[in-house]
């Protein structure tokens, strides 16, 4: 069975979501930043009459190659993702394509650069995390 993921581009590293978890691509979203916010959030913005908190990546992913000055200070676009506990916001710089992956291109990672994530998609030899929004938020600071 093939399921449908984005590829998108957050802070200079490529990652998937599957496309199930995404509403909608918002560009430029006006984000609110609220005081006593978690640290793993920049803000909130409006979108069809809810208030949905953004994701801090900066926060979340530890990583080195992780260009914090793009994607958590300048987003161009935040992936509207449903999750077991509501919307959640995700910033990235771009939402390269839509990808139609076949079981045979699902691994295990070798090195879990998110939290939470267990899995990479392989796509043209090319290894690319696979964000589980769901099992990122526990790991939220």
């Amino acid at each position: 069975m093939d399921e449908k993921y984005c590829l998108i581009h957050c802070g200079g590293i490529a990652l998937t979501i599957p496309v199930s978890n995404v509403l909608r691509v918002e560009p430029e979203p006006q984000i609110y930043p609220l005081p006593r916010m978690r640290a793993s959030m920049t803000g909130v913005f409006r979108f069809e009459k809810e208030w949905v908190p953004v994701l801090h990546l900066e926060k979340i992913i530890s990583n080195q190659d992780f260009r914090q000055d793009v994607c958590c200070v300048e987003r161009k676009y935040v992936l509207v993702c449903a999750t077991e506990l509501g919307y959640i916001g995700l910033p990235c710089d771009s939402a390269v394509r839509i990808l139609n992956v076949y079981g045979d291109c699902i691994a295990d990672c070798e090195a879990p650069l998110i939290p939470g994530c267990t899995q990479e998609m392989i796509y043209r030899n090319e290894r690319y995390p696979i964000l589980d929004i769901d099992r990122l938020l526990p790991h939220c600071p």
